[in-house]
């Protein structure tokens, strides 16, 4: 019997992963997009799929990840016979539509538009469509041919626009200012429903988001409400009385839930989220109102039937234990079917589809070079934090290890904070844990307080806080680890990403355990990183006041306050172009071990922001990651 092989980065990079899954208007197929983890363009490639759900039989219904364009967002016409997308097959990063019959054939084009188009819709009468546009683009006013920056002439806000499906003139629908982040179609077309802001940069939700109703006969718009932030959820009831979102009851920043936003008077009513953060929420169809939501419950994700006429909810079980379905979820006009992007510590993403009532079957096996492969097992762990709270978290070990054999360790941070590892596959360019497995390591992945998961208190509990509380459950669960007979005390290591990075750089700063750390896109400064981030409101938010007011209070959780106590061996990463958390916050703590005389290296890759887009750097950057912890742990 031939032994499996190891999982390496080059397994890593050559994923393919399934998202945005549409099931038909009458239950019979899915459609979907796959693009590879890692490209090997500078611009990103993918293709539309096609599942049958019935025999379970799935295809490359266009050639987009063939032939180096991006097809994505496939979007069903109401009578189910056509397929509509995006693609910028014509011109790069230029997005048009596109129709394609069900039966197949080549792909039209319907539009043209200037700089192309997002956020593709059908109109319910099925003879038009919408997507959102440039703005200024469509107005003639590009931008001036000058390497000058303008920073208040920077924004691009988008706007609805409208085409006849058999084609004609793009014409604007609404609304009148504003960038438009997302929208929705009434059923009766009679109104469309828009989340808008002033501009389109990352920082503007903070600073409140208009839900607005737009006649789109007359063009005319009302506000109907302010939210606090992005809902990640908007969809009219079938009757057309209230919209369901999934955003933070205004005036809370962590407590998010179910809001169903009365159409006419804006009135929000909320559903009890109980210990579990929210995710998603759709309207079935029928004569009592019911929604179908999606929570993360733990380190797993529930799956509820809520009928609102009496408040009565039934978790539904349609996958199979040990894996989660992902946001969003897709049922059929009929309410009858179900299809959904299903994780699991084992595999990467396949797509799922079913009977809403019954058991979902899988219709894909996108990356078959993994059966061959052997995959480190991931228990979910618990254990107590210094105050009695229950911290959760996930425990790999190498494939093969003997039982009893103390490991070298490494404690992966995930970021957000509002975040959670959960029942996913974690062998990516960003989730490390196979990766390091498969090189000899233990690894813990802790969720410490302020993750998602268990509440709006839990979620809450590290506010004003960073690198408090949280940093000692972390810690705790290393003490857990070594406790357990399962860590090598004299061989630990911890990495992280963005807040994971954060606490990387805190942790050997204020601990000399860790023998090697990886702080990837870290904040090490806070108050250069609030002054120069994207997302300062939402930076400002987690501290006791806007940095003009407490910046002490910054500048006291900011490791390069602490760089004289650190000895810990520590590779620093960055994408040059990261808006999150600028490269000049890696800058600073690669240039500040280094006068200190801390063994330090500092990578950047060009043209990478928060995420890695391309191939080859996300499997340098894997390489690398694994040779400092040899390097460093005895290996």
């Amino acid at each position: 019997m031939t032994s499996k092989q190891r999982y390496t980065p080059d397994h890593a990079v050559n994923l393919r992963i399934a998202s945005d899954v549409q099931v038909s208007p009458d239950g019979r197929h899915v459609a979907f997009t796959v693009a590879p983890i890692g490209h090997k363009e500078t611009k990103p490639t993918s293709a539309i799929w096609l599942a049958a759900v019935e025999d379970g039989e799935a295809r490359e219904f266009t050639m987009g990840a063939v032939v180096g364009h991006e097809d994505k967002m496939p979007r069903w016409s109401p009578d189910g016979r056509t397929l509509a997308f995006l693609s910028d097959r014509t011109e790069r990063g230029a997005h048009q539509i596109h129709l394609i019959d069900l039966e197949g054939g080549e792909a039209r084009p319907l539009t043209s538009v200037p700089k192309g188009l997002d956020l593709l819709a059908w109109a319910p009468d099925g003879r038009s469509l919408t997507a959102t546009a440039d703005r200024r683009a469509l107005a003639g006013e590009d931008k001036p041919a000058t390497e000058v920056r303008v920073a208040s002439a920077d924004a691009r806000p988008r706007v609805i626009v409208r085409v006849p499906v058999e084609g004609g003139t793009v014409r604007v629908l609404g609304p009148a200012e504003g960038h438009v982040w997302a929208y929705a179609w009434s059923a009766d077309g009679r109104r469309v429903a828009a989340l808008t802001t002033p501009g389109n940069g990352l920082d503007e939700p903070a600073r409140g988001v208009r839900l607005l109703v737009i006649d789109p006969a007359t063009r005319a718009e009302r506000v109907l409400t302010t939210l606090d932030n992005l809902p990640a959820t908007l969809q009219w009831s079938p009757d057309g009385s209230r919209l369901v979102a999934v955003a933070n009851v205004p005036g809370s920043a962590d407590d998010t839930r179910v809001l169903l936003i009365d159409a006419e008077s804006g009135a929000i009513e909320t559903l009890e989220a109980g210990a579990t953060t929210p995710l998603w929420a759709g309207w079935l169809p029928g004569q009592e109102p019911r929604l179908l939501t999606l929570a993360e419950e733990g380190l797993y994700n529930r799956i509820e039937l809520v009928n609102l006429s009496d408040d009565t909810r039934q978790q539904l079980d349609p996958l199979p234990p040990g894996g989660a379905a992902q946001a969003p979820l897709s049922v059929s006009a009929d309410g009858r079917t179900l299809a959904c992007v299903r994780t699991h510590p084992a595999g990467p993403p396949e797509v799922w589809a079913g009977p809403i009532d019954g058991e979902l079957r899988c219709l894909t096996h996108l990356n078959p070079q993994l059966d061959d492969v052997a995959i480190a097992p991931m228990e979910p762990v618990e254990w107590t934090a210094s105050d009695g709270l229950t911290i959760q978290g996930w425990l790999l070990r190498p494939p093969g290890a003997e039982p009893g054999e103390r490991l070298p360790l490494i404690v992966q941070v995930h970021g957000g904070p509002t975040s959670r590892w959960g029942p996913t596959f974690h062998g990516t360019w960003h989730d490390w844990g196979q990766i390091f497995a498969a090189a000899g390591y233990a690894v813990l992945l802790p969720n410490p307080r302020g993750s998602t998961g268990r509440g709006a208190s839990f979620t809450a509990s590290n506010r004003g806080d960073l690198g408090g509380m949280d940093f000692d459950d972390v810690m705790r669960g290393v003490d857990w680890a070594i406790e357990q007979g399962i860590a090598d005390p004299d061989r630990l290591g911890i990495a992280g990403w963005s807040y994971g990075g954060f606490l990387t750089a805190w942790a050997v700063s204020h601990t000399d355990r860790f023998k090697a750390a990886v702080a990837g896109a870290a904040v090490t400064n806070w108050p250069s990183k609030v002054g120069t981030t994207d997302i300062r409101p939402y930076n400002e938010a987690r501290f006791p006041g806007p940095l003009h007011e407490a910046p002490d209070a910054y500048w006291e959780r900011s490791p390069i306050r602490y760089l004289g106590r650190i000895t810990t061996p520590t590779l620093v990463v960055h994408g040059e172009a990261d808006v999150r958390v600028p490269p000049e916050q890696g800058m600073e703590l690669y240039l500040g071990l280094r006068a200190a005389g801390v063994p330090t290296d500092f990578i950047t890759y060009p043209r990478q922001g928060h995420a890695f887009h391309e191939r080859t750097f996300q499997r340098d950057l894997l390489q690398r990651l694994v040779a400092w912890f040899d390097r460093w742990m005895g290996k």
